[in-house]
């Protein structure tokens, strides 16, 4: 054997020498160092987050590992018994437990269509049984091509939270993708007074941006309405693009057979709703329903195909003649509601669903059990064209104009 094949071999045997003590340092130190990390962020400590949130703090949760929020949700629920919840998807998200006068849970954000909100309910009655609901309607749950069988058994997502091998992947390629910097990697080491994680903020975007879940389940959009990140949907060009292109939620309907009696509205998902909500009604459980509201610009521009849209524009009258009374909220013009409001092309922000509370309130007596009218009007009143309203709990910036429409802010 010639001299270069034994010096060959030698750094061959060397090279794979080198990574394997890599590999074996990277298991020693590396992992169990991730999940020291992980855990002080609290980016999978769903259980310490409610604990902290039940015992009265104000506490946020606003994982980067799962923007799957059930577990966490049923959770909250499980723990506050509220006498009055909200469900719904994201859209309903920003009702805040100060606008209530009795425990009040947001459920929102874990029901993305007929199916799932069914079971949702279900999973929440098994734990505990609320005075009244809420329900907030997305329009594209009653669009077959959004969801073909409203009656099929869709149970909730859950164990998102977890130490699986991708959970463990994230605080790196988070790093590489630069969404945390090496200060923030090694933050676990420090004390909160040196910049080390905060002990009030549960995940990575909470510890990061205040953005996250308060101990009502009320979602704060801080991070982009404070100006410290670009807004997703800035100026609601992804959502006016949607519109255009007839795309995700917002794809467009033909009539066919099954909604000829309907308005051309699918007969079977109006059916699904229904039996729903008289489910609920059996349980001796008073149902107020909505429609969620959309921007302006967004409303408007989906006028220009509203014959796409039965099941937007057609919506409420169907439901009413199977007997449900719905509050329509779709235009935010028609309650003082204005873009200036609205955190993205389709949700709301704080002070619209202030407003929209206040007038389903009027509309329904029933609520002014539960509703704090006092709190709704000083809300409206004074911080008329906003969509977050200033809380030093969650942060000392502003508000900004961050959509660049023109909308005034003020300061406290």
């Amino acid at each position: 054997m010639s001299s270069d094949s034994v010096e060959y071999r030698y750094c061959l045997k060397r090279y794979f020498l080198v990574l394997l003590c890599l590999t074996l340092a990277a298991c020693v130190f590396l992992v169990p160092y991730t999940l020291w990390w992980i855990y002080r962020s609290g980016d999978v400590g769903v259980e310490r987050a409610v604990a902290a949130q039940k015992a009265g703090d104000f506490v946020l949760f606003g994982s980067g590992v799962s923007q799957d929020f059930v577990d966490y949700k049923l959770q909250l629920y499980a723990a506050s018994k509220p006498v009055i919840a909200v469900v719904g998807s994201s859209r309903v998200m920003q009702f805040r437990g100060k606008y209530f006068r009795v425990p009040f849970c947001n459920v929102g954000g874990t029901a993305g269509n007929l199916p799932v909100l069914r079971s949702t309910l279900d999973a929440m009655l098994r734990e505990h049984r609320p005075q009244a609901v809420i329900i907030g309607l997305d329009f594209w749950w009653f669009s077959p091509s959004w969801n073909a069988d409203p009656f099929k058994e869709e149970p909730p997502t859950s164990g998102s939270y977890n130490y699986g091998l991708e959970t463990l992947k994230k605080p790196w390629i988070w790093l590489l993708e630069g969404k945390i910097s090496l200060n923030e990697v090694f933050a676990s080491l420090l004390p909160e007074s040196l910049g080390g994680f905060r002990s009030d903020r549960f995940g990575i975007m909470a510890q990061q941006t205040d953005d996250g879940f308060g101990p009502d389940g009320a979602w704060y959009y801080t991070a982009e309405s404070t100006g410290q990140k670009r807004p997703f949907d800035y100026q609601f060009a992804d959502t006016l693009k949607q519109v255009t292109y007839g795309i995700k939620a917002f794809q467009r309907d033909i009539p066919s057979v099954d909604s000829s009696d309907a308005g051309d509205i699918s007969q079977s998902h109006l059916d699904a709703f229904a039996e729903i909500y008289c489910r609920l009604k059996a349980r001796g459980i008073p149902v107020f329903v909505f429609i969620a509201p959309l921007s302006s610009r967004v409303l408007d521009a989906m006028r220009t195909h509203e014959r796409g849209y039965p099941h937007l524009f057609r919506l409420r009258e169907a439901l009413q003649a199977r007997g449900i009374e719905v509050a329509d909220f779709t235009d935010p013009r028609r309650f003082a509601s204005s873009d200036c409001e609205f955190f993205d092309g389709f949700h709301g922000g704080e002070v619209t669903y202030a407003r929209l509370l206040r007038d389903m309130a009027d509309r329904w007596p029933a609520l002014l059990t539960y509703v704090d009218m006092e709190a709704l009007n000083n809300t409206i009143r004074n911080w008329k064209g906003h969509a977050l309203v200033y809380d030093e709990r969650l942060t000392t910036l502003y508000e900004t104009d961050f959509m660049n429409f023109g909308c005034p802010k003020r300061k406290p």
